[in-house]
């Protein structure tokens, strides 16, 4: 029988593709952290945002290419002239002409063929300097990106922590639990000996309902947590519901790093070179601009026709084709330039303009590095203490854990009240919830501190 399971179990495995247990393996935090980053639409956004940056910047490269047109037309033409003829006879060669106003008009058919290329040769150094701006744009998207990324990080490092916590505290309230059914049954066999009051006796039940509501919160925080994670990874709720992991204090965090590392101060920082190339671009628009011509032209006439209103020869109307006319190729090839003397002081208003951009972009520069001055001693600050925090709050588990061992033996020889009991039960629980947020707490000051130096990672917190 356990031969035939085990033979089904393998099929099933090979049908489906994989074995039924790792379906369910519960994600680790690079997983959840790897999948967010896959998932956030901003993120996706940013990328996109860069594409577009590198296709400018491809553009400018392409700026030296040459450029061909053709172009064609086809059009009918009509032209009519007025003319005052004088009489003119000459019989020896039977030509007689009238005395008249006579009214000619010729129509033709005209088609024309045009091929233009250009090529720009040299653009008074602008095109070089743009690149080498578009280069450092691409930099500062490419921070602000990185920036995104550890908020994304940070976000679900918090999550994965609240799981943690919820979990421990649910360990915590389970042993109270425990404690308090252990204590009920001494309190219902002392209320029958009449050792203690009935009073006495239902403070246990309201510490019990007290307890219960703290169960059924802890399960509403609990399923809140999963859907956010859901939400930020896209991983089923299902594996996110087998996550198992504990709370552990974040050690090793270098305490002398400054904040020249995050990526907002490098965003700022290729966002000024690239406004510094743009004002150099800007400055060459006095320079000569080079360019190399060429073009050919065809064209041509075709079904032409001369009437005129009137008798001219003989006391008939003129009507004859005109012949085909055709013009083929003309070409044209050489170099141009273009000179901008006088402008109306555009040039310099550019210049001036991207100037003031500059400026601006310093001074945010200067503004974000005096406020993340102030965050990064604020997030030190709270790591020291949060990290303290945990040692003492360890102790003082130990404290109210050692008091209520001695208060159930004093309680069990009935040397202390139903009250005192409780009192004790809630000081340890007390403790034990403080030591678990306070853990939850160190870590939210350590994943800040990285922020706040531009360290974080996937890998930083374990």
């Amino acid at each position: 029988m356990r031969n035939f399971v085990l033979i089904a179990i393998v099929l099933i495995q090979q049908i489906t593709g994989g074995p039924l247990l790792a379906q369910q393996r519960p994600p680790s935090l690079q997983e959840l952290t790897d999948s967010a980053l896959k998932k956030d639409y901003s993120l996706a956004n940013q990328q996109l945002d860069i594409e577009l940056s590198q296709l400018e910047k491809e553009k400018l490269r392409n700026a030296f290419l040459p450029r061909v047109t053709i172009s064609g037309s086809e059009a009918f033409t009509l032209s009519s002239i007025s003319l005052r003829t004088k009489e003119i006879k000459i019989p020896q060669l039977n030509i007689a002409i009238e005395d008249s106003r006579n009214r000619f008009t010729s129509t033709s058919d005209v088609v024309g063929i045009n091929t233009d290329a250009a090529m720009l040769l040299y653009s008074g150094g602008k095109i070089p300097w743009l690149k080498k701006a578009a280069d450092e744009k691409i930099k500062a998207q490419t921070e602000l990106t990185e920036q995104q990324r550890q908020d994304i990080i940070s976000d679900v490092i918090s999550a994965y922590d609240q799981l943690a916590l919820l979990k421990q505290v649910r360990v915590v309230l389970n042993e109270s639990e425990k404690r308090l059914a252990a204590n009920m049954k001494i309190a219902d066999k002392s209320f029958s000996y009449g050792l203690i009051t009935k009073y006495e006796r239902q403070k246990i039940e309201v510490a019990q309902a007290q307890l219960a509501s703290r169960i059924t919160e802890y399960e509403g925080k609990r399923s809140i947590v999963q859907e956010k994670l859901y939400w930020l990874t896209n991983i089923s709720i299902e594996r996110i519901a087998t996550i198992n992991n504990t709370l552990e204090p974040v050690t090793g965090i270098a305490a002398e790093e400054d904040v020249l590392n995050r990526p907002d101060i490098k965003a700022l920082d290729a966002a000024i070179a690239a406004q510094s190339y743009k004002i150099r671009a800007e400055k060459t628009w006095f320079i000569p601009k080079i360019q190399a011509l060429s073009s050919t032209k065809m064209s041509g006439s075709f079904w032409g026709r001369l009437n005129s209103s009137k008798p001219v020869l003989n006391g008939e109307k003129l009507s004859a084709d005109m012949p085909s006319l055709f013009i083929m190729p003309m070409f044209n090839i050489g170099v141009g330039f273009s000179w901008n003397i006088l402008d109306g002081h555009d040039g310099k208003h550019e210049v001036r303009k991207a100037s003031i951009e500059l400026v601006k972009f310093q001074n945010n520069k200067k503004d974000l590095f005096q406020k993340l001055e102030v965050n990064l001693t604020k997030c030190r600050s709270d790591y020291t203490v949060s990290t303290a925090q945990v040692n003492t709050m360890k102790k003082q588990q130990e404290t109210a854990s050692n008091a209520l061992d001695q208060a159930n033996k004093e309680y069990r020889s009935g040397l202390i009240k139903t009250s005192d009991l409780i009192d004790a039960e809630e000081d340890f629980e007390n403790a034990s919830l403080g030591i678990i947020q306070a853990l939850y707490n160190q870590r939210r000051a350590a994943v800040e501190l990285l922020k706040a130096t531009g360290h974080l990672k996937p890998d930083s917190i374990k």
